[in-house]
């Protein structure tokens, strides 16, 4: 047995000797001192794990107690509240096809809304790949415009069978992005569509599609600068 060890059995050994009887002659009460009151000068002391002095944790009296959870909570619900959005913040459920605009957590706007296919197109001849999906987690709007021109990528060839052109003014298309856009950076747009009754599926290439009312609404009320996020 280590010394640490051995100072534990000695404690013990005196604790337990206190069970013997003890009179109190002028109130005649006898009080017996046995395992109990040994487990209760023990609960008192600090004790020994593994060989090492471990101090108790002090117990705090319930009204601190009390008081120390609710300033924990107090803490929990301040730092919820500055995670909620404020301003105008822009909802886009890529599982449902739904668009939500809200202002200070009211709901301004809903709509149904057509998001990413995730479908992978892969060039036959260079080997490039890419996945049409659209982005998860926050954007913003970097600026809006009105009658937004398509200046097509390679993709939008190579989906039909073409070869990308070399003139950039066989890229160009003023007819497929609808009356008003707004722009997410890296390509992703908020726009219009000719195909209005492919809405609530997921049938772009990443960006979001709304139908005419909608958009017009949405165009309205979303300012540039404004959060938009994806889920």
């Amino acid at each position: 047995m280590n010394q640490p060890g051995r100072a534990f059995a000695a404690l013990l050994g005196s604790v337990q000797g206190l069970g013997r009887r003890i009179e109190i002659s002028h109130e005649r009460w006898r009080w017996w001192w046995g395992g109990a009151s040994a487990a209760l000068v023990l609960a008192s002391l600090p004790f020994w794990i593994g060989g090492r002095y471990q101090p108790r944790s002090p117990v705090l009296p319930a009204s601190e107690a009390r008081a120390a959870e609710t300033q924990t909570e107090a803490s929990a619900r301040r730092q919820l509240a500055s995670l909620v959005p404020r301003g105008v913040v822009v909802l886009i459920d890529t599982h449902a096809n739904r668009l939500k605009v809200l202002k200070n957590e009211k709901v301004l706007h809903e709509a149904v809304c057509s998001t990413g296919s995730g479908t992978v197109l892969k060039d036959p001849d260079t080997g490039r790949i890419w996945t049409f999906d659209s982005p998860l987690g926050e954007r913003q709007v970097q600026r809006k415009t009105r009658e937004p021109v398509w200046i097509k990528p390679d993709w939008a060839f190579i989906e039909e069978g073409q070869r990308p052109p070399e003139d950039d003014r066989q890229r160009r298309d003023d007819i497929s992005m609808g009356r008003y856009g707004l722009y997410l950076g890296d390509g992703f747009l908020i726009h219009g569509t000719i195909f209005q009754t492919l809405l609530g599926r997921k049938v772009t290439h990443g960006c979001v599609r709304l139908g005419d009312q909608d958009l017009e609404t949405v165009y309205r009320l979303v300012p540039v600068g404004a959060r938009v996020l994806f889920y």
